[in-house]
C-alpha cells in the first residue's frame, strides 16, 4: 500500500523524474549531493513564473494563499529594498531615528548630514509608506504585478476556449460524468519501479531490482468505466511553436513515460486493477506561451512510438542509481569504479 508521510519535495528517500535529469546530467555525485545534504531551491524567474502559473491554473486556492495583486509603489532597487526592510523592522521608538538609522544602512553615508540624510529618508519612506507596512503585517505572499495577473486571466479565457485543453484540465465540468470518474490536480504517488535484471553466463535466477520512485502528477484523470487514463502535463515556454526543441531539452519524454510507470503501478497496487488488460492511456502536454500572448497549444503523445526511448534511459539510469545506492560509491560513475578508470559515450 503506498504511504506518504513526507511532503513531495521533502522527500529524498524516493527518485523523482528530475533526480533521473540530474544524475544522467550532472552526474551521480551531484545527485547524491541533493538527495544528502541541504541544498537551497533553486530560483529563477523563469521557474518562479512557470511555479505561478501552475497554481494559478491548478490550485487556485493555494494560489490565493501564495500570492497577491500589488499595485502600489514598491522599490526598485536594492537600496531601497534595504531601507524599507530595515525600516519595517527596526526595534527604534522614534519615527526619525528609525528612518535615519535605515537610510544609513541602505545607503551611502560619505559627506551627507544626517539632516541631509533624514531629509532624503523621509521621501522614501513617505512614497514606500505601503510597502513598509506590508512588511511590518507579516504577509509571507508573493506580490505580482497587475500586468502578471492579467496575464494569468488571459491564460485561463484562453485554455477555457480551447478545443481541448479546458477538457482535459477540468474534465469534471462534462454532463457525462458518473461516480466513476476520478479527476485530480496535483496527485502525488510513492510507487516502486520493479524490474528484472539477468545476468549473462550466470545459471541462477534473475535478480528483482527495486527502486523506491515518486512522482507529482500536474493532472490525473481515471474513467474506471470506459478503463480510460489520461495523464497530462502543463509547460510553461517561450517557444511554444517550436515547442520539438523543448521537448528535447528538457526530456518531457522521459518525464510522461515515468508518470506512465507511476499510473500503471497505482492502478494495480492501490485500486486492484490490471493496467495491461483493458485499460487505454492518453499522454498531454499542455503548451502555454509566456511571451506575452498566453497562447495555448495541446500535444498528444503515443507512448508506443514516443516513449521506447525514454524508457530505455529511465531503466538504465535506475540500474546505475541503485548499484550507486547499494554500493555507497558516488563519486564516479559505475563504470569508473568497475574498469581502468575510463569511461565510454553513449554515441
Amino acid at each position: 500500500m503506498m504511504e506518504i508521510t513526507i511532503p513531495y519535495y521533502e522527500d529524498k528517500t524516493r527518485i523523482s523524474n528530475s533526480n533521473i535529469g540530474w544524475f544522467l546530467n550532472k552526474g551521480p555525485a551531484f545527485l547524491h549531493k541533493m538527495l544528502t545534504e541541504d541544498v537551497p531551491e533553486e530560483k529563477n524567474p523563469v521557474l518562479e513564473r512557470g511555479t505561478m502559473i501552475h497554481e494559478y491554473i491548478l490550485q487556485p486556492e493555494e494560489f490565493q494563499k501564495d500570492y497577491v495583486v500589488w499595485d502600489k509603489s514598491r522599490p526598485n532597487s536594492a537600496q531601497q529594498e534595504k531601507f524599507c526592510q530595515a525600516l519595517a523592522f527596526s526595534t527604534e521608538i522614534e519615527p526619525n531615528r528609525a528612518i535615519l538609522d535605515a537610510y544609513k544602512q541602505a545607503y551611502s553615508t560619505a559627506g551627507k548630514s544626517e539632516d541631509k540624510m533624514l531629509s532624503e529618508g523621509l521621501k522614501i519612506a513617505s512614497t514606500l509608506k505601503d510597502y513598509v507596512d506590508y512588511l511590518k503585517s507579516g504577509d509571507q505572499r508573493i506580490m505580482i504585478s497587475p500586468y502578471d495577473y492579467q496575464m494569468l486571466k488571459t491564460i485561463g479565457t484562453n485554455i477555457k476556449a480551447h478545443k481541448i485543453a479546458y477538457k482535459i484540465i477540468w474534465p469534471l465540468t462534462s454532463k457525462n460524468v458518473g461516480t466513476s470518474f476520478k479527476s485530480y490536480h496535483e496527485f502525488h504517488i510513492n510507487w516502486e519501479w520493479e524490474m528484472l535484471l539477468e545476468h549473462s553466463g550466470d545459471p541462477n535466477p534473475p535478480e528483482l531490482l527495486q527502486v523506491a520512485c515518486k512522482s507529482l502528477l500536474d493532472g490525473l484523470t481515471i474513467d474506471f468505466k470506459n478503463q480510460k487514463v489520461i495523464i497530462y502535463d502543463l509547460k510553461t515556454t517561450q517557444k511554444l511553436w517550436n515547442f520539438e526543441d523543448s521537448v528535447e531539452q528538457y526530456d518531457y519524454l522521459r518525464q510522461l513515460c515515468f508518470y506512465f510507470k507511476a499510473v500503471q503501478w497505482y492502478l494495480k497496487n492501490e485500486l486492484n486493477e490490471d493496467p495491461n488488460v483493458g485499460w487505454t492511456f492518453e499522454f498531454y502536454i499542455i503548451g502555454i506561451d509566456t511571451t506575452g500572448t498566453g497562447d495555448i497549444r495541446v500535444f498528444k503523445f503515443d507512448p508506443t512510438k514516443d516513449f521506447f526511448n525514454a524508457h530505455k534511459k529511465i531503466i538504465n539510469a535506475l540500474i546505475e542509481i541503485a548499484w550507486h545506492q547499494s554500493t555507497g560509491k558516488w563519486d564516479h560513475s559505475r563504470e569508473y569504479y568497475e574498469g581502468d578508470g575510463s569511461e565510454s559515450l553513449n554515441l
